[in-house]
Order: structure tokens, then sequence, then C-alpha cells
């Protein structure tokens, strides 16, 4: 079987995102049987490596494309990192805390948010979650602030506007599902997406982008989905990223990513 390489997102596509965060015995059966099949799997996820979880590195990946292509580590050898300049950093929070707009920072090896300002339940189940897990957690007003990239709240209002004036002269604004009067943002920076690590990681390889496949539920995953040369997308999928795939599969709990893997005949 001729080897290829696979890049699977992480939440809602290996593990549940109804707060169980279970991985599918499917799931973990197809991936073990993808490497013995010769094929390369990697992780490419929006998540920074830091809350990249044990569970999921146990699974046997040869490596991690973190924070939508702003890190990665390759037979756990760190072989890309962009952080963001802290003085852009600082300006960020400062606009966010001017607009009163909610945001978990995420770094590498930390994660932040300005406690001045309204901790939703979203926000809040994050940063209990995360304490829980003993991540270190900092707040933007720290000497060491910083952020790779982050996830916000904003109001749908004159206020975002002036949000993405300012941020989309550096960074890329991803909607990522707006609930009533709050748009929901992935911020990244310019230049990097799950597309750029997964072009990275091939080149470095030398393995041809025909020989890549990419499997993915939500709009952050987009860029991974559109760059391989085969894609398929969880059951369930938001419509914009159904029209992007191969196929659309089952539903996770419903052996979906185990089903697409054997359709693409990986395994």
């Amino acid at each position: 079987m001729e080897k290829s390489i696979l890049f699977f997102d992480i939440d809602g596509t290996i593990v549940s995102e109804d707060g169980r965060h279970i991985i599918p015995k499917s799931t973990k059966d197809a991936l073990k049987q993808a490497r013995e099949n010769g094929h390369i799997i990697m992780v490419n996820t929006g998540r920074t490596s830091l809350i990249v979880d044990k569970n999921v590195r146990e699974l046997g990946f040869s490596g991690l494309i973190c924070g939508c292509g702003t890190q990665i580590i390759l037979d756990d050898k760190e072989i890309l990192r962009h952080k963001n300049d802290a003085a852009k950093c600082r300006e960020i929070a400062d606009l966010f805390e001017k607009l009163k707009i909610s945001a978990i920072f995420e770094g590498a090896d930390q994660m932040g948010y300005n406690k001045d300002l309204e901790i939703n339940d979203e926000l809040r189940s994050m940063i209990d979650l995360f304490e829980q897990m003993n991540y270190r957690m900092i707040t933007t007003d720290s000497n060491d602030f910083y952020f790779d990239k982050l996830f916000c709240w904003a109001r749908d209002d004159e206020s975002f506007e002036e949000f993405e004036s300012v941020l989309s002269k550096d960074f890329g604004i991803i909607r990522r599902g707006d609930t009533g009067i709050i748009r929901r943002c992935e911020v990244v920076p310019k230049g990097y997406s799950k597309a750029t690590g997964m072009e990275f990681v091939m080149k470095k390889l030398g393995i041809p982008r025909e020989r890549s496949f990419a499997f993915g539920d939500s709009t952050n995953d987009l860029p991974m989905l559109e760059y391989a040369a085969h894609s398929a997308a969880m059951g369930g999928c938001p419509p914009d990223v159904a029209q992007k795939v191969e196929f659309v599969t089952d539903t996770l709990y419903n052996d979906g990513l185990a089903n697409a893997m054997k359709r693409f005949k990986l395994i």
C-alpha cells in the first residue's frame, strides 16, 4: 500500500465535544491500523500544544500541528514555532479591554484571560477545565503575557467594526458560530493555518500533496480540508464545511472517522 499522510482535527473528529471527551474504540483501532499500514498520521488542531491531552497523544501520532499552524512538532521535536510580538499581544489585550471583549488567549505554554471583563459560561468552563488540568493560567496584566492565537466573544454591534479593522491587519478572523448578539471568533496570525502546517510538514517529509488526506468537522478545518487532495467531514458538520469535502461521513459516535478511512481504503 502506498504511504500517505493523514491529518486529523481533534475536537468533534477524534474527541467528542459533548463534555464527555470520548474517543470511540473504532477511532483508536482505525488510527492503529493506519499506522500499521505504513501511513503517517498527524494531529492538525486549533488547540495549542499545551492543551493536547495525554489521551490524544497516546494514540501514536507522528506529530502535532497546533494552534492552527503556529507550532509544529514532529517526532517529539519542535520544527516550527510562531510567537507573536509581545507589544502586539499587549495592544490586542488593551483593545479587548476597551471594547469589553472577553477572550481566552492561547499559548503553547500558558493560557490567559482578562479577569476584569465578563467571564461568560463558555469561558468559565474553559478556565475551570484548564485549572483542573493544572495548565499554567495567567491574566492579561501579567508581565509575561503573550498569546499565539485566541478565541473571543465579540458583540454584534459597532464595536465589532473596530475589532475587525484593527485585528485584520495582522490576523485572520475565523467565525466559529454566533449565539444571539455574540460573534464567536477564532483569531490566528496571518500566514498561518491548518493548511500552511500541512504544507510545511509534507515538504519536510517529501510527501506529495496527492497522497494527503484530511478529516475535520468545523470552519477552522476548512483550510486543511480544501488543501488536502482528499477530505472528509464528520456527520453533523456545518453546511459550509460539507460543501468543501469529497463526502460527509457518519457522526463520531457512529464510527464516522473509521468509516471515512475505510472508504478511502486507508485501512
